[in-house]
């Protein structure tokens, strides 16, 4: 019985995916000046594992300059937290996990903001 109901799921599936790939959503794919097919195995094989390593390590430095961030977060603008998050961890882990695939550069700034 189980295999008669994945034999009939897999057949959904390889069946309902063409169905969904429209003529009208493939140029929509295309119209992005800044992707280009030759980056995209490199994006995954070394700049995706390099901007996951580099957000664990701005993790861990963060976690380790935590007091002096709380020292000099004392002046105002009292925002010292914010500005060492958005460096260490907020950009690296933009850049891994929000940008699209075979961008070579983040749109804007590379903040969640700016990522569309």
């Amino acid at each position: 019985m189980k295999k008669y109901l994945l034999l009939t799921l897999l057949t959904c599936f390889f069946f309902i995916q063409p169905a969904q790939a429209t003529e009208k959503s493939a140029p929509e794919y295309t119209k992005d000046k800044d992707y280009s097919p030759l980056f995209v195995p490199f994006d995954l094989l070394i700049f995706r594992p390099i901007g996951l390593a580099t957000t664990v390590v701005g993790t861990a430095l963060f976690i380790g300059l935590s007091p002096l961030t709380a020292l000099s977060s004392i002046a105002p603008p009292h925002d010292a937290f914010e500005r060492v998050a958005d460096v260490f961890i907020i950009v690296p882990a933009t850049y891994t996990f929000l940008r699209p695939m075979g961008k070579v550069l983040c749109p804007g700034d590379c903040r969640p903001a700016d990522i569309k």
